[in-house]
């Protein structure tokens, strides 16, 4: 249709909306924005799934519900089986890194080969780089945007401590017995956090530099210290004192985490997808995601 402007969404939890109904995912929320824009409307096409990988290297897996965190379809794979005439395609909404990192690796304070450091140069800028080039290369448009959005501090000096040893605990973190003193693991995982946001964002950008493409820009989550998970105005979903998920997805997620974890071993598994919103953007925090994509258009 004439004048249609044309949304592909790849990535990861981030991208995909985790926890959150389909109007409140931010690209919806972006295409809701520049509806009056476009005579002809505009579309959004989602790839993006929660757990996914870039996939700079090979990864075998089943794939599932996008509700479920599943490596697979990988981020690179999500660009390649799109073939709906890609060079009509008005704006890319990407992103990648924190499931090749690991988010329990950037929790966990005891994780500590290979280097917290290393993990997010090896995804955020090398994996992001052989990304990039492959959106590049498919999506040809001259004018079409290509926009990278950034990660955010899970946990930070402002979150309720108690929130986060029960977000510590659906990832089977918790301070060994000879510590004593539990509060002592948290300052540890602040650390981390912050070092993955303020170390990812410099590799991403990192990344999109040596891609040498105009047409690539970063779009920061604009998220603060206070908007962590616990903090004082969180833009990310908690859980309540009973490890019971906060978001509107949660039952059917629960249902579709029951089909995918199915087998008596698979118990963990189960108990994290109920819970894997905690420490994704909320309602509020897709549509600051929202106010950030569309400044940078």
């Amino acid at each position: 249709m004439a004048n249609t402007f044309r949304i592909v969404t790849l990535g990861d939890s981030v991208s995909w909306g985790q926890g959150l109904l389909e109007a409140e995912k931010y690209d919806a929320l972006s295409a809701a924005a520049l509806g009056v824009k476009f005579p002809g409307g505009v579309t959004v096409q989602r790839f993006a799934h929660s757990g996914a990988v870039i996939g700079a290297h090979p990864v075998i897996g089943n794939t599932a519900n996008g509700e479920v965190p599943l490596a697979r379809p990988t981020i690179i794979e999500q660009c390649d089986s799109f073939a709906d005439s890609p060079d009509t395609v008005d704006l890319v909404l990407l992103n990648g890194g924190i499931n090749d990192v690991g988010v329990a690796a950037i929790l966990n304070p005891f994780a500590l080969v290979p280097p917290l450091g290393m993990r997010i140069k090896i995804a955020c800028h090398d994996g992001m780089l052989i990304l990039l080039r492959k959106v590049s290369a498919k999506f040809t448009k001259p004018t079409c945007k290509i926009r990278v959005t950034g990660y955010y501090t899970i946990i930070s000096d402002q979150s309720d401590p108690l929130g986060v040893h029960r977000l510590l605990s659906i990832h089977g973190i918790a301070a060994p017995a000879f510590i004593g003193d539990e509060d002592l693991i948290i300052d540890p995982v602040i650390d981390r956090c912050e070092e993955f946001f303020a170390d990812s964002t410099s590799k991403l950008q990192s990344a999109i530099a040596d891609a040498n493409d105009p047409r690539i820009r970063f779009v920061s989550s604009g998220f603060t210290e206070d908007n962590a998970v616990f903090a004082g105005t969180p833009l990310l979903f908690g859980l309540d004192d009973h490890l019971n998920p906060q978001d509107p997805a949660a039952a059917p997620r629960h249902v579709q985490c029951d089909i995918t974890h199915n087998q008596p071993l698979d118990i963990l598994a189960r108990e994290q997808c109920y819970r894997a919103s905690a420490g994704h953007p909320n309602i509020a925090g897709a549509v600051k995601y929202r106010d950030q994509i569309l400044a940078a258009l």
